[in-house]
């Protein structure tokens, strides 16, 4: 058999060959850039395009007051009546005060991560804490319109739950809007 004929049969071999190996380095190469995108995180996505974002301009502005006009009428008047024992402060994160039980479950656990989620958006209208040590004595809510919707009043169901669950007392006010009077109660 002559050199040519030799190539001639080994030729289609060859191609399979060659073939099979460019096909297995594009697969390589298209999984390493999957998984390299897969490993980075959804923060890190957000991040990113955030700080795109940003460097366009005018990405962000300041906002209005920090309270509506009832939370601020509200405000004024803890102040003037528990404010020579207490520190009053408002809109605070509801995971500023309370947190997950890391003793009954991991940090970073799927238990641990979906209690902190459920809360981890809420805040409490008002939280009054000693002057002492500025540990929270109790939490309040104002009972105004907006928690008159279905979606709020389970939200303030799961918070009165919560709030119980960690030792936390909650107590509630309703403004007299006629009267400006506040009163404040207990549980719903």
């Amino acid at each position: 058999m002559d050199a040519v004929n030799a190539i001639a049969l080994l030729w289609p071999g060859g191609l399979c060959i060659a073939a099979t190996i460019v096909f297995i380095a594009l697969t390589k190469r298209a999984l390493a850039g999957l998984s390299s995108k897969g490993t980075r995180s959804t923060s890190d996505r957000k991040t990113s395009r955030s700080q795109a974002l940003l460097k366009v301009g005018s990405a962000y502005q300041k906002k209005g007051a920090l309270m509506s006009p009832s939370e601020q009428e509200v405000y004024r008047v803890l102040v003037s009546t528990y404010g020579a024992e207490c520190y009053i402060f408002a809109q605070v994160r509801v995971v500023d005060v309370i947190e997950p039980n890391a003793e009954k479950y991991r940090p970073k656990s799927s238990e641990y991560l979906s209690l902190f989620r459920q809360i981890s958006q809420w805040h409490f209208d008002y939280v009054i804490c000693s002057k002492d040590d500025f540990s929270v004595l109790y939490v309040m809510e104002l009972d105004d319109p907006s928690h008159e919707g279905p979606d709020r009043q389970r939200r303030d169901s799961i918070l009165e739950a919560v709030c119980a669950d960690a030792g936390v007392e909650l107590k509630r006010m309703s403004l007299d809007y006629r009267s400006r009077k506040i009163k404040v109660h207990g549980r719903r």
